[in-house]
């Protein structure tokens, strides 16, 4: 099993992050995240739990759509019940709009690999069981 060193990032209070990443990642400190992006992560966890209530396992296929890196998420809960999310390196931060997570599937982008990566061991750390 893998899990992330810091698995739940600190708030920073500023809305946007200085450097333009989702997440802040220093190399020998905690991650950081703006005021924006821990409501972003707190309604992900929430619309997941409200779809699939219990135990749920999570299924990753990275892969590559033109010249950008993906990876699409599937999060299955019971009785074959999933959520399906694909979250791709685009040089900014988007999030699904709440209308959006009644949609079979999510959208999600981010800055670079490593935002793309923690957010993937984040949902795993939250969501997966």
């Amino acid at each position: 099993m893998m899990t992330l060193k810091y698995p739940v990032p600190q708030a920073d209070p500023e809305p946007v992050m200085p450097d333009g990443n989702v997440f802040t990642l220093p190399p020998q400190g905690e991650p950081r995240v703006s005021a924006f992006t821990r409501e972003n992560l707190q309604r992900l966890n929430a619309q997941i739990r409200r779809r699939l209530p219990g135990a749920t396992t999570i299924i990753c296929h990275p892969h590559r759509v033109g010249l950008s890196s993906c990876v699409a998420v599937t999060v299955e809960g019971r009785l074959r019940r999933a959520v399906n999310i694909l979250i791709t390196v685009s040089g900014q931060e988007s999030w699904p709009d709440e209308e959006e997570y009644e949609l079979p599937r999510w959208y999600i982008t981010v800055t670079d690999t490593a935002d793309m990566l923690y957010l993937v061991l984040w949902m795993n750390g939250v969501v997966g069981h």
